[in-house]
């Protein structure tokens, strides 16, 4: 990756990805639409208490390199730029994974930065690697079978922040959200289906996150409850060899202001909040050939005394109406 100066004259980088050189080579090579992204932009520069008055509060901005053109389609735009014909919207929504832990539902986190989903194919039923893990004390992960409760944990909202208005209140999320059509009924969830071949849904009717009841005496009241595995694909494509999509349900993220601190320890959206929903990923059996072409055999540093084979790959997840996305890094783990 490379950066290109566009502090004096405006560069346009062009270069086809592969899909482009092959159907190029084929003859059948057209331009029929594109998109546009700000992977590079950092918005916090925007500075409109410059000394030099307006025309210098974007300056930080418009003088930031951009990134040099790639040919892996999947490198190309990462956030892609949303489209709605509402010119007076003041703020877009967002998509977050909600790592807290401690909201007394089976949200996992991540370990060095990516999510653990066991492979027990390879598993016998007096050692097996969810044993391991478990002992280890040290591990969460989900289950590749579509067994177990783990999950991960997935927020759309106005992620505006703690001391900036709007704030999280049902109101908000009424007349920012709801009024202008900016929640989300449905995730696309795109897998790559050499490593996965289903998922397993929320189920919106008997889950809900929020923080307004509940008789623990925290004033927490959520709860996340899965439905029977899903193999049913969807048709829409992005563009990755490989993936593919499923249509998951999301249920309306209650979580509110009325209490500060509870709002902090079950939500990541520091805003108004739109809809929630949580992914559980079944992974393909026999995947012998997948561990050494793509993946790590025989590593030793996760549990001592025991090897173990890995994959990594990413799950995108994107909001079917207003296009909000987020990439979510998995690691398949099987022991050797």
């Amino acid at each position: 990756m490379a950066f290109l100066d566009n502090s004096g004259d405006i560069i346009l980088d062009a270069v086809l990805t592969e899909t482009g050189r092959r159907r190029m080579a084929q003859g059948n090579f057209s331009i029929t639409q594109f998109a546009l992204g700000d992977d590079e932009i950092d918005y916090s520069l925007y500075n409109k208490n410059h000394p030099s008055g307006s025309a210098y509060y974007d300056l930080e901005i418009l003088q930031t390199p951009v990134f040099e053109a790639m040919t892996q389609i999947n490198a190309g735009i990462n956030y892609g730029l949303l489209q709605n014909t509402n010119t007076d919207l003041l703020y877009l929504p967002t998509m977050k994974i909600n790592e807290l832990g401690d909201t007394g539902i089976s949200n996992i986190t991540t370990k060095s930065g990516v999510f653990l989903a066991t492979d027990k194919s390879n598993d016998t039923s007096t050692s097996n690697i969810q044993g391991k893990i478990e002992a280890s004390g040290s591990l969460q992960f989900m289950s590749g079978d579509g067994s177990g409760d783990n999950f991960v944990l997935l927020e759309t909202g106005l992620d505006t922040g703690i001391s900036v208005l709007p704030a999280g209140s049902q109101a908000n999320r009424q007349n920012f959200l709801l009024a202008n059509g900016l929640t989300e009924q449905t995730f696309f969830v795109f897998l790559d289906s050499r490593f996965f071949n289903a998922i397993v849904p929320i189920d919106r009717g008997a889950s809900q996150l929020r923080n307004n009841g509940g008789t623990d005496g925290t004033g927490v009241d959520a709860k996340i409850s899965l439905t029977s595995v899903l193999t049913t694909t969807s048709d829409i494509d992005i563009g990755l060899d490989n993936y593919v999509a499923y249509r998951v349900p999301t249920g309306p993220n209650q979580v509110t202001d009325n209490n500060l601190n509870t709002e902090r320890s079950i939500s990541v959206i520091n805003g108004p909040r739109g809809n929630f929903s949580a992914l559980k990923l079944v992974i393909k059996g026999g995947m012998d050939a997948e561990y050494t072409l793509y993946g790590t055999t025989g590593n030793t540093t996760y549990l001592p005394g025991s090897t173990v084979d890995f994959i990594d790959t990413t799950v995108y997840v994107q909001g079917a109406s207003t296009g909000a996305q987020v990439q979510v890094p998995v690691r398949i783990i099987r022991l050797n």
